[in-house]
């Protein structure tokens, strides 16, 4: 035990480490990010000049996103139904209107449309950002004179802020619909459309569908600024833009799923 224990002892070291490397650069990124995010509300006063960069990214961040959203959001509702029905088989289905609406509307919706924008549009934009700063395009914007947050950032910012809560709306007029679809087609749901749609009515209240957008706002904001910043960072070439771009989703994913729970814990609190 003792020679174990004298053979263990310099990986200790190593061990802590790399812990406190591991802390230092979570703590980079997340201080950069927040520099970003301050920055880039500085230039917010100047999107409405810029309207033709703001509407191109609003294309790519909102309306490419529409058809795939759709897809995703009607499979849950119908899944969902599905799974739902089963379990209440000898219980009673009436609720599964209210179950599909608040979940869609307070937690699914937001949540998979940010996932969804994240993962899409978030490693495009971490991508091309990696690209410019790898070549030296983004020192050639300061050069010009041209602050490449005003430029690159802020509209990438406003279109991801704009857009997620109007594809979250829409992710859940879809998913709503799919589970009234299965509702209709399925002879093993033993309600009708008209009281899925009745009961979900009944349960999902205005304020429901307000959370559901301020996730989507924040949300918005995480997963612009998130790869943003990552692309800013880049270094290193080829590797370093697929090593941006991959830390960028991930770290969208992770900071997506800690506001949700943040957001929850507050509104359960008031």
């Amino acid at each position: 035990m003792a020679v174990e224990a004298i053979e263990r002892a310099p990986h200790r070291p190593r061990v802590l480490a790399r812990v406190g490397r591991t802390v230092l650069d979570t703590l980079q990124v997340l201080g950069e990010a927040s520099t970003l995010f301050l920055r880039t509300l500085r230039t917010l006063p100047y999107a409405t000049t810029d309207h033709r960069r703001l509407a191109a990214q609003l294309v790519v961040v909102g309306t490419e996103t529409l058809t795939i959203g759709a897809l995703l959001a009607l499979f849950v509702g119908m899944v969902l139904v599905l799974q739902a029905a089963d379990q209440l088989r000898d219980v009673s289905q009436s609720i599964l209107g209210p179950l599909v609406g608040l979940s869609m509307t307070k937690e699914l919706g937001p949540v998979l449309m940010a996932f969804l924008l994240a993962g899409r549009a978030g490693s495009a934009i971490a991508a091309e950002l990696g690209s410019m700063a790898v070549y030296d395009e983004i020192n050639a914007l300061r050069t010009m004179d041209i602050d490449p947050i005003r430029f690159l950032v802020m509209p990438r910012f406003v279109a991801a802020t704009l857009a997620l809560p109007v594809l979250v709306l829409y992710a859940n007029f879809v998913g709503i619909g799919g589970g009234a679809l299965v509702v209709a087609l399925d002879p093993g749901i033993k309600i009708s459309v008209s009281e899925y749609l009745t009961r979900m009515l009944e349960w999902v209240h205005f304020q429901d569908i307000v959370v559901g957008l301020v996730k989507a706002l924040v949300f918005g904001m995480i997963a612009s600024i998130v790869p943003c910043t990552f692309g800013l960072r880049t270094r290193g070439g080829t590797e370093g833009i697929a090593r941006s771009t991959t830390a960028a989703v991930v770290w969208s994913f992770i900071l997506i799923l800690l506001f949700d729970f943040i957001i929850v814990r507050l509104t359960f609190a008031f």
